[in-house]
């Protein structure tokens, strides 16, 4: 077949995806951050924790994946865009999965994990404090944003319970751990981690950290103006491929945080995920398999939380 004869790819419209994902996001923003207003009135301070977290959690993803709709969008402001700008997408999506495997790690030991994951935050945070505070003390320049931290550092201290030796010694606390080594960790949702580390999340981390195997298997798409003029429509239709690909993983990824937020604080969006989900499966074979591989069962009505 001549290449310029090539059949047209099957069209995806993001819309029937995007509009019930929104009201979801909605949804479950409204109902979490009811929880965390009602647990600080009531001076429910691991209620306020727990419900702050996911909201914290929830708003990241929410702003990766519009950042994601609006770098793929064909609409709206699309004349200042270029195609090449789906490039982009495996490190947002890293990161996105970064925290699913975080969120799913967490999630089969909460009150435990959920804690020394934020105590690692607090531990990074003052580790940067005292090396620039080493280094630029005595620097006026320096003072205000020493100020904001130092203001800062007392109410996470008693929020997340350090102790006077973590204080002293931030290095008591342990670091949190990546997806590469949250997957060889003995838990209930090992087999899942080692699912999407083996199927997605090392291409993806190979795209994110543009390693050679992730410069080349996008070389293409940068080299386009200099293909000759009878290559330069497949290489269009590559790009297409690859940003429904790359965007379809965003919704995946984006469906699963959801859906593990949404069931293990009952929120109560289940019916209205597993339809998205469906829908998705019919589009995109990897979203069907992490469907199967574990939201399907989670979202059940009869699954033991």
């Amino acid at each position: 077949m001549n290449e310029l004869n090539l059949p047209p790819l099957k069209e995806f419209d993001a819309r029937i995806i995007q509009r019930p994902l929104q009201g979801i996001f909605r949804n479950m923003e409204f109902e979490l951050l009811r929880r965390v207003q009602t647990a600080n009135a009531s001076s429910d301070v691991e209620g306020e924790r727990r419900s702050t977290l996911f909201v914290m959690m929830l708003q990241f993803t929410k702003n990766s994946y519009g950042a994601a709709n609006f770098l793929c969008s064909t609409e709206d402001d699309a004349s200042n865009r270029k195609e090449n700008f789906a490039l982009v997408l495996p490190p947002i999506n890293r990161q996105l999965l970064d925290l699913l495997f975080t969120l799913v790690y967490i999630l089969d030991d909460f009150p435990t994990r959920s804690m020394d994951y934020e105590r690692s935050g607090y531990r990074q945070a003052r580790e940067e404090y005292d090396k620039y505070r080493k280094k630029f003390g005595s620097d006026p320049a320096w003072q205000s944003r020493f100020k904001v931290q130092e203001d800062w550092f007392p109410g996470v201290e008693r929020y997340l319970s350090i102790t006077k030796e973590q204080k002293a010694n931030p290095k008591l606390i342990r670091r949190w751990l990546g997806p590469a080594k949250l997957k060889e960790k003995q838990t209930r949702s090992q087999p899942f981690m080692q699912f999407l580390d083996e199927w997605i999340y090392k291409e993806v981390s190979a795209q994110a950290h543009l390693n050679a195997a992730g410069l080349l298997s996008v070389g293409l798409f940068l080299l386009t103006d200099l293909a000759p003029e009878g290559q330069r429509v497949p290489v269009h239709r590559a790009l297409q491929a690859y940003t429904f690909w790359h965007y379809a993983r965003t919704l995946t990824v984006v469906l699963g945080i959801a859906s593990e937020i949404d069931t293990f604080a009952k929120v109560g969006n289940r019916e209205a995920l597993v339809r998205l989900w469906v829908m998705l499966g019919d589009h995109a074979l990897e979203a069907k398999e992490v469907y199967e591989q574990r939201y399907q069962a989670m979202l059940t009505p009869d699954h033991a939380d």
